[in-house]
């Protein structure tokens, strides 16, 4: 997002849209499944996806939490934002593996890697 400016533009909204529609392709929900699940109509979220209507905030929750992903990926955290900082030799072995791949593969490693984070913290809550 643009940091520091407190202002949202077009690039930002349409990274937003990009997040969304990539995080409910992997995975694999279907616009109708996630309509059913959010209450958001399925053509609201085909227009969120194109980036032709806004998202609203208790909307973007609602998906964040359907797609077992932090808010904060939808708005443009990266991934050092997202890992916490925290070293340890796993994370090392993992980030030397990362340093291999293309990007493409990297950003689906990363984003498995989310998808994990979060089904966790929602087991561990007894959702």
């Amino acid at each position: 997002m643009t940091a520091g400016q407190g202002t949202v533009g077009p690039d930002d909204a349409q990274e937003l849209a990009h997040r969304l529609r990539e995080a409910r392709e992997f995975v694999n929900l279907s616009q109708q499944f996630v309509s059913q699940q959010t209450g958001i109509s399925r053509s609201a979220i085909s227009d969120i996806e194109r980036g032709a209507r806004r998202v609203e905030s208790l909307e973007l929750k609602r998906l964040a939490e359907l797609y077992r992903m932090p808010v904060d990926y939808f708005l443009g955290g990266e991934p050092a934002d997202l890992a916490g900082g925290i070293a340890d030799p796993t994370i090392e072995a993992l980030a030397r593996t990362a340093s291999e791949m293309g990007e493409a593969e990297k950003e689906q490693v990363l984003r498995f890697a989310l998808f994990l984070q979060n089904f966790d913290r929602r087991k561990g809550q007894g959702k």
